[in-house]
């Protein structure tokens, strides 16, 4: 298990499907639903989870849970909707 349940990536998706998090989100939204939890992450892991999480050349073993849908804003990849 990671140190973010089972990873900052797939909890947050799961707190968006649910409705606790609207979208579009952004890094403060990231930021305070993991402070809501107990988990400090960096700053710099949060800018990074949202861009490579949404970045279609960054890695191709990387799971896509998000895409930009503006400056700094993101949303729900349809992977996310279908995998999480």
């Amino acid at each position: 298990m990671s140190k973010f349940g089972d990873g900052l990536n797939i909890e947050f998706a799961r707190a968006v499907k649910a409705g606790t998090i609207s979208e579009p989100f952004c890094t403060n939204d990231v930021t305070l639903f993991a402070k809501s939890n107990g988990w400090n992450p960096s700053t710099r892991y949060i800018n990074v989870m949202l861009s490579n999480g949404s970045s279609q050349t960054h890695s191709l073993t990387y799971k896509k849970y998000f895409v930009r849908v503006g400056q700094g804003k993101y949303a729900l990849s349809d992977l996310a909707w279908k995998e999480i």
